[in-house]
This record gives C-alpha cells, sequence and structure tokens, in this order.
C-alpha cells in the first residue's frame, strides 16, 4: 500500500510531507474529539460483532489516512487518480484482511462512541509515528545513488 499510495514521488522530502500533512490532519480532527469528550480517552467499550476491535480497527485507520493523504499531496496528476486511489485501498483491504464493508461499519461505530475514538485516534497518532519513524529508517538505509535514478 505504501508503494502505491505514496512512494511514487520518488523522493524522501514529498515522503516527510505526506507524512507531516497525515499527522497534522488527524491531529487537528483529534483535537476536536478530544476538546468534545471529558472522560479518559482509554475508554473501555466492547464493539459488536462485526465491528473491528479497537487495535485492528486503529491498524486499518492508520493505512487509510495515509492513503488519503498521500492522494492530497500528489502535484502532478498524469494519472487516473480515482483508480490510483482504489487501487491504494483494495491494497489495504487484501493487506488486512478487512472488507470496505466491515471498515465502514466499523469506522460508523467508532465515531458514534466518541469516548472511545479519542483514545483510538490517539493511538492511530502514535502508529502514523511508528509508521514515519520506520519510513525514514528505511529511507536512511537506501544509498542515494537508488533514490535519484529515474
Amino acid at each position: 500500500m505504501q508503494g502505491n499510495a505514496w512512494r511514487s514521488t520518488g523522493n524522501a522530502r514529498a515522503d516527510r510531507r505526506v507524512w507531516a500533512a497525515c499527522l497534522a490532519v488527524l491531529a487537528l480532527v483529534g483535537v476536536g474529539v478530544l476538546s468534545g469528550c471529558g472522560s479518559s480517552s482509554r475508554s473501555h467499550v466492547v464493539p459488536p460483532s462485526g465491528v473491528l476491535p479497537r487495535d485492528s480497527f486503529v491498524l486499518v485507520l492508520a493505512e487509510i489516512h495515509v492513503v488519503e493523504t498521500a492522494a492530497k499531496q500528489r502535484t502532478y496528476r498524469t494519472d487516473n487518480e480515482s483508480m490510483r486511489l482504489a487501487e491504494a485501498y483494495n491494497d489495504v483491504w487484501f493487506r488486512t484482511g478487512v472488507t470496505a464493508e466491515r471498515f465502514e461499519a466499523s469506522h460508523a461505530w467508532w465515531w458514534n462512541h466518541p469516548e472511545a475514538m479519542k483514545g483510538v485516534l490517539n493511538d492511530v497518532i502514535d502508529r502514523l509515528r511508528d509508521m514515519e519513524v520506520a519510513s525514514n529508517r528505511r529511507d536512511a538505509a537506501e544509498p542515494t545513488k537508488s533514490r535519484t535514478q529515474p
């Protein structure tokens, strides 16, 4: 997914912009949720059958945020944007084993539980930071020559 979604830029600076934008968008959403909730971010709700458990939802939602942010960061659109976005989503569904329908049902359920969603968003931010660190380490480990070749 990451290869489809944001590696196509071919340079580490663009990758960092995607991560920064993704974290900024999620932080803004998180601020809205945090300001509307007064209780603990670790609310212990149990989702019903058919809804992704918290840890799985966090992993998939983080991937979705990367896909969406990468799509918004593409400045040169010489390809079919909707097709690339669909491919990136399909990659997430394939790798996670979650269907689009189950994710959408889970998304609706978690957002209807704002006390629990507060913690979910904090976990997603942590997950995105971990993904960014891993990406930066991979970039640092790659020889400079491979990043500059077309």
